[in-house]
């Protein structure tokens, strides 16, 4: 009787620890499922009752489930009104239940307007993103009222009114008009705590997305999985019982027989069911049904395989006892419990589109039609536009622009627009770059051009001139650009050496200014102006014309023209005798007469008179002094004779013999080249 209640005992403690393992599967701890473990003990002797124990599986396995609680309602597409500002305010758009949800700013990278960040909680969709240092800083966006449906607009750069450099409004396609789940709101760091480096450089563009985690992981190789039926998802839960039973009592030398029987009382199948018993101590083992063979560590092992529920499964082990005593063992069922779960994977898809003219004129403003689409099938989270102004372009809000856009359903298109500025000519590349959570990027490029009107100005005519001699130039202008110039002017600015004389197609002569105007509506490329001018030099010197062209989009080209201004010294002498004819012995004076017809001093002016043998010099007078060598008078240099002035030699001579005799008169400045040479006649006669 002692014997007997030990065994209750133990009985009990086992039913305990059972019940206790119960309550923590329907507790849920979460931990991965081990292996459904039922274990029945069977002993034989007379007085042994036979006990039968059912442990239900304590933990199943976990199938991937989707979190529990509502889902929530996917909201009709929205239409934003001017996302687009710097000043942080928030737009509403309306949510399925009514509710009013902002929409999500453009960060811009400038130097600020002087704004600051808005106070907490004043905005709670509106969070700034931790950005590392040295990344250019973002400021929010100030949303205006627009029509629905229709690109926004604002006003040109430079007015007082800043506004954000892309405008947008949803774009929703008829075959993506089913219900989304509003836009997350924007925060300052993914949930897994990690900060996002900064998405904008200042040093190159475009830049690619940041890298995903597995980036620098090992290479993993795809998986084989397959979902499994629609019976598997959800809770499984199989049940095993396992039973054993023996004869009440059996002896040495006889043959006993202990069964064991499993069978499946839950509702879902059980895989990989395995028995696993040992032979009793006291006893041999004499056979098996089914067959089966012992492991290394000496139990019997059966495989049933698969158990479908209420399936049933009865094992045989026939035992020689050998010794007196308790004889029994402990039997144990391991089986795998199956769970499945299915879930649709999607893919979105970026695709970015930019509009604008090919060719825009320096100073106006270009207007990037901007259109991102999602044509994939899942939605597009974290999606960010970025613009990093090129060589050329110019906007008021700084030269590394952003725009975030946030969730873009599949089918639901985006557009936007972009102002800038053109400021320098040439061909450039704008290039506009799209990313999104999931390593979504894309990218477009853009050729452009910007085209200017460009002026040439050229002179040509007499770089050295004289006094008092009309000099003509031509002046011409020319676009050597890539656009035409309007409202062109010509101004020629004449210094106080040159006296404006004439001009010709309509040049106007401002005195004031000693300046003359030719105006031109407008000029093509490549083609050239040209008009004449004519000048009267009347101050000797170093001059220069001041050529002057300016047109529309302030365009402005000057040239100077240097012109030396002379005097010229033009000397002429006429030569005369006083008598003529004179008789042998008779005397005659010959008179020179030096004029400066020109406008510059003669210089060094020298005359020599050379007689003929017949004539004898007897004396000489003039500005200078002279010396009589032989029959030659030779007067020394004057210094200098002035512009228009005038001066008067004679020479008085004695005719020794008749005949026609030829006096000659050399005259030399040092302004000529050469001498100038003149003869003059005088006819000597005698009475014989």
């Amino acid at each position: 009787m002692k014997r007997l209640l030990v065994r209750i005992a133990a009985l009990v403690t086992v039913v305990a620890l059972g019940l206790i393992a119960i309550a923590q599967a329907q507790r849920g701890s979460g931990d991965p499922a081990p292996q459904a473990l039922e274990s029945t003990s069977t002993s034989s002797e007379t007085t042994a009752p036979k006990v039968v124990v059912e442990l239900p599986v304590t933990k199943p396995v976990h199938a991937l489930t989707q979190p529990t609680g509502p889902v929530p309602k996917k909201p009709e597409p929205t239409v934003l009104s001017n996302p687009f500002s710097h000043r942080g305010v928030e737009s509403p758009s309306t949510s399925p239940e009514g509710a009013s949800e902002p929409v999500k700013p453009l960060l811009l990278a400038s130097a600020g307007d002087g704004s600051g960040p808005p106070t907490p909680g004043q905005y709670p969709n509106l969070q700034r993103r931790p950005a590392p240092v040295g990344a250019p800083r973002r400021f929010r966006a100030d949303p205006h009222a627009a029509p629905v449906g229709a690109p926004q607009r604002i006003p040109p750069p430079g007015t007082q009114n800043r506004s954000n450099p892309i405008r947008g409004d949803v774009i929703p396609s008829a075959a993506s008009m089913g219900n989304y789940p509003p836009p997350k709101a924007a925060s300052a760091a993914p949930s897994d705590g990690r900060v996002q480096p900064a998405l904008l450089s200042r040093e190159g563009f475009p830049r690619s997305t940041p890298p995903s985690p597995l980036a620098k992981s090992p290479p993993i190789e795809e998986g084989t999985g397959q979902p499994g039926s629609e019976q598997l998802e959800g809770p499984q839960c199989p049940h095993l019982t396992i039973e054993k039973s023996a004869p009440d009592e059996i002896q040495v030398g006889k043959p006993a027989l202990f069964r064991t029987t499993v069978r499946n009382t839950g509702s879902v199948t059980a895989a990989d069911v395995v028995l696993r018993d040992l032979l009793p101590k006291g006893t041999q083992l004499v056979s098996t049904t089914p067959r089966t063979s012992s492991d290394a560590r000496g139990e019997l092992v059966w495989e049933l395989g698969t158990m479908k529920p209420d399936d049933e499964t009865t094992v045989e082990m026939k035992v020689m006892p050998v010794a007196e005593g308790d004889i029994g063992s402990v039997a144990t069922v391991t089986f795998n419990a199956q769970a499945s779960v299915r879930c649709r994977c999607t893919k979105p898809e970026l695709t970015l589109k930019t509009t604008a003219p090919d060719r825009v004129l320096i100073g106006e403003e270009l207007t990037l039609s901007i259109t991102i689409t999602n044509p994939g099938t899942g939605v597009a989270t974290g999606v960010v536009i970025e613009e990093h102004v090129p060589v050329g372009l110019q906007h008021p809000a700084g030269g590394d622009l952003e725009y975030e856009i946030g969730d873009l359903p599949p089918g639901q298109s985006r557009k936007l627009e972009l102002s800038m500025i053109a400021s320098r000519p040439g061909q450039l590349t704008n290039v506009l770059t799209a990313r999104g959570e999931g390593n979504l990027h894309v990218e477009n490029r853009l050729n452009l051009e910007v085209v200017a009107p460009k002026l040439d100005v050229a002179v040509a005519g007499p770089k050295r001139r004289y006094l008092e001699r009309e000099a003509t130039y031509r002046l011409s202008v020319t676009n050597p650009g890539t656009a035409a110039a309007e409202k062109v002017e010509l101004a020629a600015y004449l210094p106080r050496g040159l006296k404006f004389v004439s001009a010709n197609n309509a040049g106007h002569y401002d005195e004031a200014q000693r300046a003359v105007f030719w105006r031109l509506e407008e000029l093509p490329v490549n083609e050239s102006g040209t008009v004449e001018l004519v000048t009267m030099p009347v101050e000797a010197g170093d001059q220069s014309i001041r050529l002057r062209s300016t047109a529309e989009k302030g365009i402005t080209v000057e040239k100077k023209q240097p012109v030396l201004i002379e005097g010229i010294a033009a000397i002429m002498f006429q030569v005369a005798d006083a008598t003529d004819p004179i008789e042998v012995g008779g005397e005659t004076t010959y008179e020179v007469r030096i004029v400066n017809q020109g406008s510059k001093a003669a210089t060094n002016v020298k005359l020599v008179v050379v007689l003929p043998p017949q004539l004898r010099p007897l004396a000489a007078d003039g500005p200078s002094q002279n010396q009589v060598e032989g029959n030659r008078v030779v007067f020394d240099d004057l210094a200098r004779l002035a512009p228009k002035a005038d001066t008067t030699y004679r020479v008085r001579a004695q005719a020794l013999q008749p005949g026609d005799l030829r006096t000659r008169f050399q005259l030399l400045t040092n302004e000529m080249q050469s001498p100038v040479t003149k003869e003059e006649s005088t006819r000597v006669f005698s009475d014989e």
